[in-house]
């Protein structure tokens, strides 16, 4: 059965195709952009920073940036974003760095947002995920 929202679906193209999942989902004729949860990956599919999780904080969101650039939006369209972490406590206490780096792609724009601290997250070594959304306009 067809979904009758009409939709692209958008991966960068210099990074390493992914399996089982798009990068970006945008409504056609539409402003909305969904962006698949990003991890801390390069773009031959490289965990970056492992065990540092402020280097794999940047890289998310320079990997957010990326894909959303792929459907006309910027970090600023971002409506919505969910940040998974497998140690909460360790993010906080490298708190300054990750508040510096989030300024360094939002400004002084702060999206809806929801924390969320897990067991595990796919790939072994993964600090933190983050998926967003986005409206153009």
């Amino acid at each position: 059965m067809e979904n009758s929202i009409s939709k692209d679906v958008l991966n960068p193209p210099n990074w390493k195709k992914p399996r089982g999942y798009a990068n970006l989902v945008k409504t056609t004729g539409g402003t909305t952009l969904f962006a698949a949860g990003q991890g801390a990956f390069d773009a031959q599919g490289h965990l970056v920073g492992e065990g540092d999780i402020c280097l794999q904080y940047d890289q998310i969101y320079k990997n957010v940036q990326e894909v959303l650039a792929l459907g006309g939006a910027q970090m600023t369209d971002i409506v919505r974003m969910t940040i998974y972490c497998t140690d909460r406590d360790a993010f906080f206490a490298r708190g300054k760095e990750c508040g510096q780096i989030f300024k360094k792609y939002f400004g002084d724009y702060c999206p809806a947002s929801t924390f969320v601290e897990i067991n595990k997250l796919f790939v072994d070594g993964m600090l933190l995920e983050i998926e967003a959304t986005a409206v153009i306009g």
